[in-house]
């Protein structure tokens, strides 16, 4: 589900030419915003996640703590799982003095 884009833009500083948020799409970050990845929101939202995490910034709005727990669960996973994944390159018998 991918909201439609107004033909209305923000020029910004440095010349780069950025659509202007929706009040529909400001509704749909509101609600989806303490339960949902930004990554999530993006997504439907047809947004770049910076741009999801700096309009989330500037209205105040702030992540739930169950989703704040499973954030950080999300990012041991990411970090450790490979890990365990990969083979040791040496061989288990040499010995390192």
């Amino acid at each position: 589900m991918t909201l439609a884009k107004t033909t209305e833009t923000t020029k910004t500083k440095t010349g780069q030419i950025r659509p202007r948020w929706t009040k529909e799409e400001v509704t749909l970050l509101k609600r989806l915003y303490r339960t949902h990845s930004n990554a999530e929101i993006a997504d439907v939202l047809g947004r770049k996640v910076s741009a999801v995490v700096f309009k989330g910034h500037r209205l105040g709005l702030s992540k739930g703590a169950r989703r704040l727990r499973e954030m950080g669960r999300e990012n041991i996973r990411r970090r450790w799982d490979p890990l365990k994944a990969v083979p040791s390159k040496e061989p288990k018998s040499a010995i390192v003095l």
